[in-house]
């Protein structure tokens, strides 16, 4: 077994292994959804939840650069405008 695949290394332990992708919103709330349904079984669940840096942000995607570092107004709202939602009123 490799020791870098925690989805391996868990399941091997009896936990039962979901996976999803973290920057699309419908698989978050369909794996949630799904491991819900394994709640109480006895058998723990852990989540696996692959992302993608600054995901939607053509200048933050894959850069480190942001991790703890806001935005100034005018990335901001060029951040904003190339996000498909927000959460409101900012």
């Amino acid at each position: 077994m490799n020791n870098r695949d925690l989805g391996a290394k868990y399941a091997a332990f009896g936990w039962n292994v979901m996976k999803m992708n973290g920057n699309d919103m419908a698989d978050v709330v369909k794996v949630l959804a799904e491991a819900r349904a394994f709640s109480g079984n006895g058998q723990p669940t852990m989540i696996l939840m692959t992302t993608e840096m600054g995901a939607g942000v053509d200048f933050m995607m894959g850069s480190h650069k942001w991790h703890g570092v806001a935005p100034n107004d005018e990335q901001l709202a060029a951040a904003l405008a190339q996000l498909p939602e927000t959460l409101g009123d900012y």
